[in-house]
């Protein structure tokens, strides 16, 4: 029996004890308040759905579907403070790549994921976890009454964490904790004064269109990076562990994509936090994954309007033809300034398919976010039309890319 399925039996029992009065944290709360959504909501949800949802492709199981995904670390809490006001930016860009069957989104704070909920429901449900329940960049001056002992008082403008959209129904779902909460310290080995716990978000899917077993996974892996390589020992351990528990599942028949800011680039010589997700035959040096990276080796652009830039040299010239997939891509994170930043000029926000027909029918391609004017009412993806601070610092919507990618999988 796997330890997930053992931990869940767990919870049934306790929650019985919860029932008789003990207290949950907020984050337990939460989730068992996900967990318990009734099967009439569900029946009528559906029914909502099927009156206004267009079949993408008519597939049934053992058909060949593309299947597409974004990823989008947000910048909720520190870059919008848990506004909504700008949230329409990324309903543009979801609706622009319909159908966009997965949403995975990283650092929502709780008012954002619930507009998102409202915003569309009948077409996408949304789940959340918290990574943090006490973090004042949401919109709440004082988040210490998220300390105490009583949850019944805490105050939701403090949680920020992961959300996970589908296009249809979510399923089963399963937090898989990943570890790597002890010793938290930033880039100069100081203990950070929020610390993090980590969980991958996971929903077996009932996507619209697509009769077939799918699951989706949104995860924020740890950050920072110390000169003694604690933090890049604890997220690659974080990698290799989600990696293997979802081994079961794709022996089990499911096509499975994990998407999400995992803080680590794709090249093996900058490190091999990535090999566990990585193919044998990903060039160069490869890895002992399953999965293939979106934005691999094709010059396409998932929306037609390419092409992109040939990829087989970016970031480094270390992947060349013969090779059909690569560990590489274009970065994820925008530059702060017309100076640039090397440092955050990296990819690190990943796209990762179980299966796809062929590493041809692999796309992918990041999105920056600038805004043109300080209004922010109109984006570009060109750093030289975007608005500038007093500080000469681009004005955007996030400090990461909108992650778009698409692989032609067979669902059964």
């Amino acid at each position: 029996m796997r330890i997930r399925g053992i931990l869940a039996a767990f919870v049934v029992a306790l929650s019985v004890v919860l029932l008789a009065g003990l207290a949950q944290s907020g984050a337990d709360r939460l989730r068992a308040d996900r967990a318990a959504a009734t099967d009439t909501k569900r029946a009528a949800t559906d029914a909502k759905r099927t009156a206004t949802e267009p079949e993408s492709t008519g597939a049934g199981a053992g058909t060949q579907v593309q299947l597409r995904a974004v990823t989008f670390n947000m910048c909720g809490g520190m870059c919008n403070k848990g506004g909504t006001d700008l949230l329409h930016h990324i309903e543009k860009e979801i609706d622009a790549f319909t159908p966009a069957h997965l949403v995975m989104l990283q650092e929502v704070c709780y008012s954002q994921f619930e507009w998102f909920k409202s915003t569309y429901a009948g077409t996408y449900e949304f789940s959340f976890t918290p990574l943090l329940t006490n973090y004042p960049s949401c919109g709440a001056p004082d988040c210490s009454v998220n300390m105490d002992s009583d949850p019944n008082n805490d105050d939701k403008r403090c949680w920020i964490g992961q959300v996970l959209g589908a296009r249809g129904a979510l399923g089963t779902r399963d937090e898989i904790s990943l570890g790597g909460e002890s010793y938290q310290i930033d880039g100069k080995g100081n203990p950070i004064p929020l610390p993090r716990t980590f969980n991958a978000l996971c929903h077996d899917v009932a996507l619209a269109g697509i009769a077939g077993k799918v699951k989706g996974c949104s995860v924020h892996l740890r950050a920072w990076d110390d000169p003694k390589g604690v933090s890049d020992r604890a997220r690659s351990a974080q990698a290799a562990r989600l990696a293997s528990e979802l081994d079961a599942d794709i022996d089990a028949g499911k096509v499975v994509v994990v998407g999400g800011d995992f803080n680590m680039v794709p090249q093996p010589h900058k490190g091999p936090g990535l090999d566990s997700f990585y193919r044998p035959d990903a060039a160069p040096g490869g890895g002992i994954g399953r999965f293939y990276e979106a934005d691999t080796t094709d010059t396409r652009d998932p929306d037609g309007t390419g092409p992109d830039p040939a990829l087989w040299t970016l970031p480094d010239p270390d992947c060349v033809a013969p090779a059909t997939t690569c560990r590489s891509g274009q970065s994820t994170t925008l530059d702060l300034s017309p100076l640039g930043d090397d440092q955050r000029n990296s990819k690190i926000d990943h796209l990762f398919f179980s299966e796809a027909t062929t590493t041809a029918s692999l796309s992918g391609g990041p999105r920056p976010l600038y805004f043109k004017d300080a209004a922010r009412t109109t984006t570009t993806q060109n750093p030289a039309e975007a608005a500038r601070d007093a500080n000469g610092k681009y004005l955007k919507l996030s400090d990461h890319t909108f992650y778009r990618g698409w692989a032609t999988v067979t669902v059964s």
